[in-house]
């Protein structure tokens, strides 16, 4: 078994994967990738069954990817133009309450001019948002670039008032509540919090407002499903010499003095696990901020910022999953494709404070997506619908062995199960008579395979504390050991894209991320 590598990364998640291929081309790496369950990927890879249905366990439709953008740019970059995408129809998305209901389109204008035509009395306030919307997305972009600079320039920005607008740490709520009369349009407006994961009184608007923007064009799919992905970065690294490697769980960084110089790893084997040592100049992990500074690393590499990453770790929601197959399209009760977003009230804080009520089969908001009418390569009729509980009902059974958890877990599953179906029943008469299978995920089966504390699909909590930390970004408190992914920028595929951007870019030095962007857009043009 080869040992040494040039880098070592940790996860396939798409933030690895970013790092892995555009290192592999641009600086000719030697890369390993090491993943602790038995698929490639992280929330980008797919699972069937049945035979005819199968499900993206992580990317629902992403924003932004229209020809030309920079992320279509940077994803047909680091694929080598392996994955192509599908734009959604129109509208791409509908915001459902019990009095109203508001299609989405994916067209910046139509969405002002919709907003104005439904609420007329708030047209200035509209206007205002859309504004702050982009000004609150330029100063995330802003601060992020900052982030994976050496530090003397992020103080220096500071300095000179660059960084930062004059309150880019108020919540969703404290922005919707100062601007707008309406109860139903802040509701409106507030809509996609499921994207990050917290209601409005604990989310940042700065990522409430880059989540907004993002599918301010519509949204895309992976034509083929989400592993495309990782399908087409896997060759790019093996031929430079380097390895993805699965059922390889990290469970120390090696150190030598304060430098990263290699990991431990328990390799499975059908039910052997051995222990094996890899080692590489640079270390990248897209296991999260927790897992990396709690689990893999000495507790002297995060005293001062302990708290902080224990907070933010624990505060927010996990989701549960409901995996739907049918015995015939959709399109047959009228979805296109669409998302749903349903919300039995206006008030989205209470109806997260409501989450636990999940377990007893009552759901306090559910996302229904259909990944089948997304993908023209989809052989079965699929549906996911979504929904939120805390970790601590499912903790019980962790230790459990997944699959065979008892009788008691089987309960609640089913508990949870009909109440998910009554409740999506009751918005769309037909539905459960179209419904061959179903499977439910929780928070457990989540945080089993990816290893991430308490399930979390987001990363680290998109509070506005989270932005003020300034030991949180790219670069760790160890030598030569760096993030990707989601807590090294922002939740989402596309957040944790760029997260393995800039990951690449500190590995390839202070001129990395222009050699970077110039290298990977003429790569972008160059076919096989």
């Amino acid at each position: 078994m080869e040992t040494k590598y040039d880098v070592i990364i940790i996860g396939s998640g798409i933030g690895g994967l970013t790092a892995a291929s555009i290192l592999s081309q641009v600086a000719n790496k030697k890369v390993l990738v090491l993943e602790r369950h038995f698929k490639l990927g992280g929330f980008t890879h797919t699972f069937k069954r049945l035979g005819k249905f199968e499900w993206d366990v992580g990317i629902h439709y992403i924003g932004d990817l229209a020809e030309g953008s920079m992320l279509r740019t940077l994803f047909d970059s680091v694929t080598k133009r392996g994955v192509q995408w599908k734009k959604m129809e129109e509208p791409f998305e509908v915001f459902d309450y019990p009095d109203f209901s508001f299609p989405v389109y994916g067209e910046k204008e139509r969405f002002r001019s919709d907003l104005k035509s439904k609420f007329p009395k708030e047209e200035k306030a509209i206007d205002q948002y859309f504004k702050d919307v982009e000004t609150f997305t330029q100063w995330f972009g802003r601060h992020f670039t900052l982030k994976a600079l050496p530090a003397f320039f992020e103080k220096a920005a500071k300095l000179l008032g660059l960084d930062h607008i004059k309150t880019p740490y108020i919540t969703t709520k404290e922005y919707m509540d100062s601007h707008f009369q309406d109860e139903n349009l802040r509701a409106l407006l507030c809509s996609q919090w499921g994207d990050y994961g917290l209601p409005p009184k604990d989310s940042s608007f700065a990522i409430h407002s880059m989540i907004v923007a993002h599918y301010f064009n519509g949204g895309y799919f992976p034509i083929g499903g989400s592993s495309k992905i990782v399908d087409s970065i896997e060759p790019i690294v093996e031929k430079n010499g380097g390895a993805m490697k699965i059922l390889h769980t990290v469970k120390e960084i090696i150190l030598d003095g304060d430098k990263a110089i290699g990991v431990k790893v328990d390799v499975q084997k059908g039910k052997t696990i051995t222990e094996h040592s890899f080692f590489a100049d640079e270390i990248i992990s897209d296991a999260g901020a927790y897992t990396t500074y709690k689990k893999l690393l000495p507790k002297q590499y995060s005293q001062a910022f302990v708290s902080p990453l224990e907070s933010l770790s624990t505060q927010g929601t996990t989701s549960i999953t409901l995996y739907l197959g049918f015995k015939e399209s959709p399109t047959k009760l009228g979805f296109h494709g669409e998302n749903h977003w349903i919300f039995p009230n206006v008030d989205h804080d209470e109806s997260y404070a409501k989450r636990n009520d999940l377990i007893h089969g009552k759901p306090p908001m559910m996302y229904l997506s259909f990944p089948s009418l997304k993908n023209p390569e989809a052989e079965g009729h699929t549906a996911e619908a979504i929904s939120f509980a805390d970790y601590t009902n499912f903790a019980k059974w962790k230790e459990e062995p997944w699959k065979k958890r008892g009788e008691d877990y089987n309960e609640l599953k089913a508990t949870i199960t009909e109440g998910m179906l009554a409740f999506l029943e009751e918005r769309f008469l037909g539905f459960r008579d179209m419904i061959e299978f179903t499977e439910l995920s929780t928070p457990i089966t989540t945080e089993y395979f990816t290893g991430h504390k308490e399930g979390s699909i987001y990363g680290l909590s998109c509070t506005p504390e989270r932005f003020r930390q300034e030991w949180l970004g790219v670069r760790t408190t160890v030598k030569n050991l760096y993030l990707t992914g989601a807590d090294a920028c922002s939740p989402g595929v596309a957040g944790a894209l760029m997260g393995g951007v800039a990951a690449s870019s500190v590995v390839l030095g202070l001129s990395g991320t222009l050699r970077l962007m110039k290298e990977l857009f003429q790569k972008s043009q160059e076919t096989d």
